[in-house]
């Protein structure tokens, strides 16, 4: 009998008739006990096959399977549950594996598991109802306060970027680092005993903790264009940065930045490291050519000052400088207007032209609008250098290269400076065509006048 219900059970029916006085009382009248017995041994070698070879689970010494019945007495609900069990990721007393049973009629009563009924799992004691067993085995008083599992530890030296945890509640900091192809702002930090959710939660591996920083990203743009200052394609420039996590003398790569966009946004990430619990402190670094900064993973501060002037306040300053339209006739022949106006200037580490500046300077980039007319029929045109010149806190600093039609120039300073008196001078030089032989005069240099400008920066 025992073996045909067991087979029975399998295709997801289990049927045993009834004898014997006393037992489980039901809708369709009493299930004696010898066939409560019988059911209840079948039906818990069945979860038991279910649940034995499961991973990441607290099975409790004590578990087997009870008819779930009324507060009172032996009067069936109609189900059966197993435990307790714990799962990994399952809330607290969740601990109770649940199927539904029916009986069957008859002068005397069975009882069957549906077929291809559904076990639900990990769910709560059914309120107002008791567990019974027809040998009175009873559930431990704090069986359903049973333990979750330990979570299984997670790849040593792990060092991932991912989606930010909804149930992480991390230490808000707000430092940062600026690069030319991005910028990293830290938004929080902590030190979680596991990370992940549900049953894909992990501990840290053994020896190691986990630290878990949350971080956005943003261009960083160019306050002279207002569009992202980064073009991997210009000459001059640095390739994109590399980012590492510097655990001891350990460098781990990592991906923080959007590849291939430096316009990219994004929202709050979380840069998940596990490191040795010992390691007194993890370093985010960003490293791009020359440059090196780095970013505490334990307090939040920036530990470098390498491209300090990224981080200075007060670094843009609107010049509002003008030379109207001004005439520069020469002889019969050569006549031009020439205006100039000195728009913006900034004091930055890094110019999109000619990349970083040298270790202690910093680039003033000065924005500009000119227009020339000149008669061109019969000459030919240059500009004379140098064009703009300046004076950092008062000592003179080598001129802009470039000439007067560019967009941008750029003046190396000391990357302390704060006062910069600039002077643009335009000078334009011309010599008339060789055909032109009635030309007059046949050459010469029209100096228009100078446009004086300061920019101060805090």
């Amino acid at each position: 009998m025992m073996m045909r219900a067991g087979l029975v059970l399998a295709a997801g029916l289990v049927l045993v008739a009834g004898c014997g006085a006393s037992g489980l009382q039901t809708g369709s009248g009493t299930v004696e006990k010898k066939t409560t017995e019988a059911f209840l041994t079948t039906v818990e070698s069945d979860w038991h096959q279910r649940v034995d070879t499961e991973p990441n689970k607290n099975l409790s010494p004590d578990g087997r399977c009870y008819f779930v019945t009324g507060a009172d007495g032996n009067q069936s609900l109609g189900t059966v549950a197993c435990g307790p069990l714990r799962r990994l990721g399952t809330a607290e007393r969740q601990v109770w594996d649940l199927v539904r049973i029916t009986t069957t009629g008859g002068d005397e009563p069975g009882l069957e598991v549906p077929e291809n009924e559904p076990w639900k799992q990990s769910q709560l004691r059914p309120d107002s109802s008791s567990l019974w067993r027809p040998d009175d085995k009873v559930t431990d008083d704090n069986a359903d306060s049973l333990a979750a599992p330990p979570a299984p530890a997670a790849t040593p030296s792990l060092t991932t970027v991912t989606a930010k945890s909804e149930t992480l509640e991390p230490k808000p900091v707000s430092d940062k680092l600026v690069l030319p192809d991005g910028t990293v702002t830290l938004k929080g930090l902590a030190t979680p005993e596991t990370i992940g959710s549900g049953a894909e939660v992990k501990a840290p591996a053994s020896g190691e903790k986990f630290i878990a920083a949350i971080f956005s990203t943003s261009p960083t743009i160019d306050p002279l264009t207002d569009r992202p200052g980064f073009d991997a394609n210009a000459a001059g420039t640095t390739t994109a940065t590399k980012w590492t996590v510097t655990v001891g003398g350990e460098q781990r790569p990592v991906d923080v930045l959007p590849r291939g966009d430096a316009s990219a946004m994004t929202g709050d990430q979380m840069l998940l490291v596990s490191v040795p619990k010992d390691v007194p402190d993890v370093l985010l670094t960003a490293t791009s050519g020359p440059v090196v900064q780095s970013l505490s993973l334990t307090t939040g501060k920036r530990t470098t000052d390498t491209a300090a002037t990224y981080y200075r306040s007060g670094t843009l300053t609107d010049l509002s400088k003008s030379l109207p339209n001004t005439p520069g006739n020469q002889g019969r022949d050569f006549t031009s207007t020439y205006s100039l106006a000195l728009q913006k200037a900034v004091l930055a580490p890094w110019d999109p032209a000619r990349g970083w500046a040298p270790q202690g300077k910093a680039w003033v980039r000065v924005q500009l609008a000119s227009t020339l007319k000149y008669e061109s029929i019969q000459y030919q045109i240059d500009w004379t250098a140098p064009f703009l010149t300046a004076t950092a806190d008062g000592r003179p600093v080598p001129a802009a290269p470039g000439k007067p039609d560019f967009n941008i120039l750029t003046l190396e300073v000391p990357a302390d400076t704060k006062v910069v008196q600039l002077t643009a001078t335009a000078r334009l030089k011309f010599a008339a065509k060789g055909y032109a032989l009635s030309a007059t005069p046949k050459s010469g240099t029209v100096t228009y006048p100078p446009l004086t400008a300061t920019a101060i920066f805090r």
